[in-house]
């Protein structure tokens, strides 16, 4: 079958309810640092770096604490290689989310491995809700 168009995730294909959006209370802008260029697509994980307090794609292999899940990219964004970035991310709750929607690193390759994301987003008040 010929694929006629294509449509990538949308705020609110991820985003299915926040407390005060119009205040961006769950919101806030954050540092990004990436080793090599990358594209952040909405609803993608972040994991903050312990040691400089920035935020990278979270990966599971991670060893300098970006491991655990700790913001969700709300706008599709370009990131320069080794170059401090401001990005905005929904890093708090009471918000709600589609887990359909969440873009994770392909490390992530297990349901175990998911739910400790699942449970971290939600230990800041993100609620991950099993609808697409």
């Amino acid at each position: 079958m010929t694929i006629v168009a294509q449509d990538t995730n949308r705020f609110s294909n991820l985003v299915k309810h926040e407390l005060w959006p119009e205040t961006g209370y769950c919101r806030k802008e954050v540092t990004v640092n990436e080793a090599a260029i990358k594209t952040y697509a909405v609803g993608t994980v972040l994991g903050k770096v312990t040691a400089t307090g920035k935020y990278k794609i979270a990966v599971e292999t991670a060893v300098d604490g970006s491991k655990v899940a700790a913001a969700l990219v709300i706008a599709d964004q370009s990131i320069a290689a080794a170059t401090d970035t401001k990005v905005v991310v929904l890093q708090k709750g009471p918000a709600e989310i589609s887990k359909g929607a969440l873009v994770l690193d392909a490390t992530y390759d297990n349901d175990v491995k998911k739910d400790l994301v699942y449970a971290s987003l939600e230990a800041v008040g993100i609620n991950i809700l099993t609808t697409n």
